[in-house]
C-alpha cells in the first residue's frame, strides 16, 4: 500500500530536481529512471509527478521494473497535429509546417497545441486552463458585452461626424 509522502520529504527526494527540470524543459517529452530505483523511489516519483502535473509509466517486472515520467498531453497533441496536417488542405498544412520550421524548437509544443485547438477544434490540454473552450467563450462573451455597452453609449454620435473629425486632423506636408 502506498502512503502519502509529506511535502518536505518529496522536495528532499533525489528525484525532485530532475523531475522539476524535466517539467520546465520544453524539448524533452520523456524522462526515464533506471532499474536501480526501488519501490520507495518509484512511489516518490509517482507522487512528485502527480504534484507537477506529469504522467508516469512503469515498465517491467521485479528487479527489472523501471519508471518513466512523460508529458503525454504534448505527445498526443504532436501526433494529432500531424494527423490533422495530413488531412488538411495543402495551404493549411504548409502554413503549419512552415510555422514549425520558422519558430524555435522550444515553441513547437505550443504550435502543435494551438493547431489542434483552433484548427482541429479539440481541447489542447498542454495550453492550460486559459485556453479551455469555456474560458475562451467567457472571454469572448465579455468582449461582446463590453462592445455592446460602448455601442449604446456612442449610439448618439454618427459615424460621419467621427470621419470628419479624423479627416480634419490630417495635414498635407510639403516636400523639401
Amino acid at each position: 500500500m502506498a502512503y502519502q509522502r509529506g511535502w518536505n520529504r518529496l522536495q528532499n527526494s533525489p528525484h525532485w530536481r530532475p523531475l522539476e527540470a524535466f517539467s520546465k524543459d520544453p524539448l524533452r517529452l520523456e524522462l526515464g529512471f533506471g532499474t536501480d530505483v526501488n519501490s520507495t523511489g518509484r512511489e516518490d516519483i509517482r507522487q512528485i509527478c502527480k504534484h507537477m502535473g506529469l504522467n508516469f509509466r512503469c515498465v517491467g517486472d521485479g528487479t527489472q521494473k523501471r519508471i518513466m515520467a512523460l508529458k503525454l498531453d504534448q505527445i498526443r497533441e504532436r501526433k494529432r497535429a500531424e494527423e490533422l496536417a495530413l488531412e488538411a488542405p495543402r495551404a493549411v498544412a504548409g502554413f503549419y509546417r512552415g510555422t514549425l520550421n520558422a519558430l524555435p524548437e522550444t515553441e513547437k509544443f505550443k504550435i502543435n497545441a494551438l493547431f489542434v485547438q483552433f484548427y482541429g477544434g479539440e481541447r489542447a490540454w498542454s495550453l492550460g486552463e486559459a485556453y479551455a473552450p469555456e474560458a475562451l467563450r467567457a472571454d469572448e462573451d465579455e468582449r461582446r458585452e463590453k462592445r455592446r455597452r460602448l455601442g449604446e453609449e456612442e449610439a448618439s454620435e454618427s459615424d460621419s461626424e467621427d470621419m470628419e473629425a479624423l479627416l480634419g486632423r490630417w495635414a498635407t506636408v510639403q516636400k523639401d
